[in-house]
């Protein structure tokens, strides 16, 4: 009799213990979920800024909560994204640059002087031939969120005033490093090389570098200013952020949760595009007017920019070839569509 007590004693106490553990489980599993998110730039760059105004966005619903770590705490770009297919990390925030094994033709955005304009180049992207970019990257773990923007790279050195391509013989440049960066400078004349950018700011004061090339707004937020003389608004390059998310994350998720984030997305997105366009100009004012670090901001004229753009025009011929006509032709006729 005391053995058959002590048993129903024990069966209540792990039936209890049990349906504890299970009310534990499902309260945890009710809870919010959280979202990592990960980027190379600095906390004062408009794309953290506009993953802060996701994440103001996103909690207001209490399904979420959201980690953002930037500056390349999770490694470089190419990193980032393995950790997104490990899982290690939610969201990587890479340039379309980085995604070309997953959806080659997105080698096509980051080519010399294509998009007529800012605004023909945010189009294209978020139009058709954009938006079929994304989908081929969930064959390979990933899922796009959309596009974020970088923006038109602009060259700067500590040497000369560049106007012309013939000024840019014997100027050591750091690129990002994507082939078809490094092709197009070593094609105008100057020796051009990938660096990882966390080290960009120390290779210029260090004379590792003489110049490189970015959008304004990181020359104004890492302060290469301070190490470059000269700013030529070159606009060669239109550079856009591909936010990529886990699948099996995004698989997990309800169709509710799902559309959750794409409006949170979507008013980050058109926050950053208004920051841009309200900071850049005052920014390379700012530049433009230091004292301490005086920097001569060069605005090349229709002529001179025209010199670039026939000096870009073999490159441009060497992807045709390399990424072959028709998917050349189909991007152009989209950039074409959307420029109208």
């Amino acid at each position: 009799m005391k053995k058959a007590l002590l048993l129903v004693l024990a069966a209540i106490l792990l039936f209890t213990f049990s349906a504890c553990g299970t009310q534990d489980q499902k309260a945890t599993s009710k809870g919010p979920k959280t979202i990592k998110i990960a980027h190379g730039a600095s906390e004062s760059y408009h794309m953290h800024r506009a993953w802060l105004k996701f994440k103001e966005e996103l909690e207001k619903g209490g399904k979420f909560k959201v980690e953002i770590y930037p500056s390349s705490q999770f490694g470089n770009d190419a990193e980032m994204i393995e950790s997104v297919k490990t899982g290690d990390l939610t969201i990587a925030t890479p340039p379309s640059s980085f995604l070309t094994d997953e959806a080659p033709k997105m080698a096509l955005i980051e080519l010399p002087y294509v998009f007529p304009s800012r605004q023909a180049a945010i189009d294209t992207l978020n139009g058709e031939w954009g938006q079929a970019r994304l989908k081929e990257l969930e064959d390979n773990g990933l899922v796009g969120l959309g596009y974020l923007e970088n923006g038109l790279r602009h060259l700067t050195n500590s040497k000369r005033p560049v106007r012309t391509p013939e000024d840019l013989k014997g100027l050591k440049l750091r690129t990002m490093q994507v082939p078809a960066h490094v092709y197009l400078w070593n094609d105008l004349g100057a020796t051009a090389e990938g660096a990882p950018f966390p080290e960009l700011y120390t290779n210029l004061s260090t004379g590792v570098f003489d110049g490189q090339e970015n959008p304004i707004a990181h020359i104004y937020s890492q302060k290469f200013y301070e190490v470059q003389d000269y700013i030529t608004l070159t606009g060669h390059v239109y550079t856009a952020y591909v936010p990529v998310v886990n699948i099996d994350f995004w698989n997990s998720l309800s169709e509710e949760e799902k559309r959750e984030i794409r409006e949170a997305f979507e008013v980050a997105r058109k926050y950053q595009l208004s920051l841009i366009e309200e900071e850049e100009a005052q920014q390379l004012e700012e530049i433009r007017n230091n004292k301490i670090y005086p920097t001569t901001v060069i605005e090349l004229t229709s002529e001179e920019k025209q010199k670039f753009i026939d000096a870009a025009q073999p490159t441009l011929q060497h992807y045709r070839d390399k990424l072959g006509a028709e998917a050349f032709d189909e991007f152009m006729a989209a950039v074409k569509k959307a420029s109208k």
